[in-house]
């Protein structure tokens, strides 16, 4: 585990900073996606428990998607790259963490949710991602349908930008899984944040060495 006592210091003159790109195997386009319901903050906040459901279905999965990660507003960054603003706050707007949407139970798709295009890069070898979500997700809180977000970190991309950078990571990972637990909740969905970190489900010829797991969210259609 990296130390995350030492503060943070943002690395200026930025040095040459780029994101990475997932190796891909097609990509699915997810349905539209719809409003949120009319539903207010202290009824959301009083409603969201932990708990598992049933399968979640691909307009279930873009609806959450889409108002989890939407891209609001952005502008000209200090690492080189600009800040983008989302529902969730990320260290200098950088968002290091993608979304790698695992199916638990079915043989819908595995994929990474790419938000400009509202649409999953699919995954070159979907079967063992899944099988070891599989038991992960059934070990850790006896599901067998919905579907896990495991966050995905480009440390490599991170580590460029600030000294110390654990810290943030982590401090990234817990605020977008609230978020995604929120947004479930206003969906109707089911949540549950997982207690592992995920990196294990990100070996072979699906990613980079330099994509490490953060932590997980798993959903149910409610």
């Amino acid at each position: 585990m990296l130390p995350i006592d030492d503060e943070p210091r943002p690395i200026l003159p930025p040095q040459a900073t780029t994101r990475a790109s997932f190796p891909g195997n097609g990509v699915l386009e997810l349905p539209k996606p719809r409003l949120l319901p009319d539903v207010g903050l202290p009824d959301v906040l009083a409603a969201r428990r932990s708990a598992i459901s049933g399968r979640v279905s691909q307009q279930q999965l873009g609806d959450l998607l889409f108002h989890l990660v939407r891209e609001r507003c952005r502008g000209p960054g200090r690492f080189g790259v600009p800040w983008v603003g989302r529902a969730s706050p990320s260290a200098g707007g950088l968002h290091v963490l993608s979304l790698l949407c695992i199916p638990v139970g079915e043989n819908d798709p595995v994929g990474v949710y790419d938000p400009s295009a509202h649409a999953l890069k699919l995954v070159q070898d979907p079967t063992p991602v899944r099988d070891a979500n599989s038991d992960s997700v059934n070990s850790l809180c006896s599901a067998t349908a919905g579907t896990t977000l495991q966050f995905v970190a480009d440390i490599e991309f991170l580590e460029s930008c600030y000294e110390n950078s654990a810290s943030l990571l982590w401090r990234d990972s817990g605020a977008l899984a609230m978020t995604t637990c929120m947004v479930a909740t206003s969906l109707g969905m089911t949540s549950v944040v997982l207690g592992r970190v995920g990196s294990s489900l990100l070996g072979g010829k699906n990613f980079a060495d330099r994509f490490v797991g953060a932590g997980a969210v798993h959903l149910g259609g409610g």
